[in-house]
């Protein structure tokens, strides 16, 4: 791990590594999203802020970022959970077709 101050890839910080998990759970649901050029752009971002900026350019960087990430999560698809209306169309659907309802 390096601690230099050039350029290039440095060790991965703490803003780098939220972010990343973070577009793992957007991952989940969408795996191109989580691979986007918005993706990247929160990820360069991150990599910023972990470096070793001024504060002016890190409170820049982190007004974007959140501002990705933000928009991220919009555009991430809602994992849809099924009620009670969705079970009773289902067994509906499967006795209509001649198969038995079973619960899952």
């Amino acid at each position: 791990m390096s601690s230099g101050s050039s350029g290039g890839d440095s060790a991965e910080g703490t803003v780098h590594a939220a972010v990343q998990r973070d577009l793992a759970r957007i991952g989940r649901a969408d795996g191109a999203l989580a691979e986007s050029a918005l993706a990247a752009a929160a990820l360069e971002l991150a990599r910023q802020m972990d470096g070793e900026n001024s504060a002016t350019s890190k409170a820049m960087c982190a007004a974007q970022l959140h501002m990705i990430m933000d928009k991220l999560r919009e555009l991430t698809p809602k994992a849809v959970e099924p009620d009670g209306v969705d079970e009773l169309s289902r067994r509906r659907t499967a006795r209509r077709a001649g198969r038995p309802a079973s619960s899952a």
